[in-house]
């Protein structure tokens, strides 16, 4: 099928010049001319060139046309059913059927070069009303729908349960202080913030999940009475798709959810509370069912309808991180994120942790014997670093940090370099230059994960997807990046001519993928896949000496990039 089409989308493209225009003309472009569009008619939802126009005004007297200086006026007023998303004011009219993407020609040009199975929307769409898929179009949503509203009350019935719990859980609190003498006073608040924290965590993911069913239940509503005003059949067929895909999304949701334990909370006092009152940091335990798998479910499903998003920069600004201590300038190979939103770097010359506030100012700071390689959070105040001295010293210490102090509190020895590591689900990968390993959180090899010794450097500062289920591994000597699965098979293989020295690879808990390319001074986005780069978000005049670490924070929704200098570059993104 897909070659029957390809030579009339072809022929058409060679047609039409090699002009890129932000509008063309409606009625040129079926006739396979590329003329830039001078005007536009809300009422057709359309756009003319100027001769096109004349015979526009002879049938259509009453229509309201906009000229070009109202041009910022003509986005919208053409049908948002048939108009490209990523490249608005574009029309939808192929189809990739390698992606199963709907794509408009400049989506073709940028991003589907290489695929083979490119179709004319004109061409699938013949038919499409006495199609039984199509027929059954509303009744499909209205089924979606109807299990999202039922997911939707089953949350809010969950949160008000939460909410007489977290009540109930307060009275039980004050009868215990009630019989505890003044130095219950400060206890008892930390005890209440606790449970608050506990609250908010599982009311917030609750709450995420209702307004992401209420959302696609919107977005089906809205695009199947869309749909059903239609009357020209490539419409139809854009529509059709569209809510395919939507209700694919939605069933995706819908299946995670319906395996979710319900969310429940308690209070554990502490029997030993009289006795141990000075030593206490809280009256007892508040723990949340269920606690991370509730939001690294959320993340997964915010993962999902994010998949595709390439990030934009916003506004750049550079913060100075050095200190009077130290000895040489600054080589940040490491940045993780505190609960509190804290964030603490590695300064691998001068052999420092840092840890920076809400404004990026250093606040506290802790030594290191030797050089400090990476960083990853592990709970809520405390990370692991590498530590490694070619053959003297290979360890990952663990450490205690707030906004006023960092202290190592263990540590543990390796038999290997010691280079990168990452955290999940109580267990650590560390990587040396050649192999990933995978440790308990006690310093026991649980196994070798993956290995590649053919040449250099194979295994570089490495990252996790969001659920764990996949490793992204920057192999720096071949200049490209590899994308394995926990059993350390390799899933997908990114190779570019500009993918130069992928240092480190960090991927946001969204899902966003980003890559500190050390010898091209820059930063890109690349897709989920890891197949292609999407993005450049740092460049060579940025100022960032030979990147090699960054983190996107979800405090702040700012990238943070830092290398070899004693500022880093925070960018809002958008």
């Amino acid at each position: 099928m897909a070659s029957r089409h390809r030579t009339s989308w072809t022929d058409s493209v060679l047609i039409a010049s090699d002009e890129i225009h932000d509008f063309s003309c409606s009625v040129c472009k079926d006739d396979n001319l590329n003329i830039e569009a001078n005007h536009s008619c809300g009422d057709c939802a359309k756009y003319y060139c100027d001769k096109c126009l004349i015979f526009h005004a002879k049938i259509h007297k009453r229509h309201v046309v906009l000229g070009r200086n109202d041009v910022d006026k003509w986005v919208g007023q053409g049908d948002a059913l048939v108009t490209c998303d990523l490249h608005p004011p574009k029309i939808l009219e192929l189809l990739c059927e390698d992606h199963a993407e709907l794509c408009c020609h400049l989506c073709v040009s940028l991003n589907h070069r290489m695929c083979r199975s490119i179709s004319l929307i004109s061409d699938l769409a013949k038919g499409i009303h006495s199609m039984d898929d199509f027929k059954q179009l509303p009744a499909n949503v209205t089924k979606v729908t109807a299990s999202l509203n039922q997911v939707s009350e089953a949350r809010k019935k969950n949160q008000n349960s939460m909410n007489s719990s977290g009540k109930s859980m307060l009275t039980k609190i004050k009868t215990l202080r009630s019989s505890l003498n003044e130095v219950l006073d400060e206890l008892e608040k930390r005890t209440e913030v606790q449970m608050n924290s506990v609250l908010a965590d599982l009311d917030g993911s609750l709450q995420k999940d209702i307004d992401h069913c209420d959302f696609l239940h919107d977005q089906l509503n809205a695009l199947l009475d869309s749909v059903q005003l239609q009357t020209k059949e490539s419409n139809s067929f854009i529509g059709f798709r569209k809510c395919k895909d939507k209700m694919a999304e939605a069933n995706s949701i819908l299946r995670e959810m319906d395996n979710k334990q319900e969310a429940t909370i308690t209070f554990q006092p502490d029997t030993r509370v009289q006795q141990l009152l000075s030593d206490l940091k809280a009256l007892g335990t508040i723990q949340g069912c269920p606690d991370p798998q509730l939001m690294q479910s959320y993340g997964q499903i915010n993962q999902s309808s994010n998949k595709c998003k390439v990030v934009k920069v916003k506004k750049k600004k550079t913060y100075v991180v050095n200190i009077n201590k130290d000895k040489q300038d600054c080589e940040i190979r490491g940045i993780t994120e505190l609960t509190g939103g804290e964030i603490v770097l590695v300064d691998t010359s001068n052999c420092i942790g840092k840890v920076l506030d809400s404004e990026y100012k250093v606040t506290s700071y802790c030594n290191f014997p030797e050089y400090p390689l990476d960083i990853c959070h592990i709970s809520d105040h405390q990370v692991a670093v590498t530590v490694n001295e070619k053959t003297v010293r290979h360890e990952v210490n663990f450490l205690t940090v707030s906004a006023d102090t960092i202290k190592m509190t263990r540590k543990f020895s390796v038999d290997h370099e010691c280079y990168s590591i990452k955290h999940h689900e109580g267990q650590l990968y560390v990587g040396s230059l050649t192999t990933l390993y995978l440790y308990t959180m006690a310093g026991r090899l649980v196994q070798k994960v993956y290995e590649d010794t053919s040449r250099g450097v194979t295994v570089n500062r490495f990252d996790l997807s969001t659920d764990g289920m996949k490793l992204y591994i920057p192999a720096s000597s071949h200049n490209k990046m590899i994308v394995i699965d926990k059993s350390g098979n390799i899933l997908s293989t990114l190779h570019d001519p500009d993918f130069q020295w992928p240092f480190r690879i960090h991927v946001s808990e969204g899902g966003h993928v980003f890559a500190c390319l050390n010898r091209s001074n820059t930063v890109v986005q690349v897709d989920q896949e890891g197949r292609k780069m999407l993005a450049t978000l740092v460049m060579a005049g940025d100022g960032i000496n030979q990147p090699s670490a960054v983190w996107y924070s979800t405090h702040t929704s700012r990238l943070i990039v830092a290398g070899g200098q004693n500022d880093i570059l925070v960018m809002e993104l958008q």
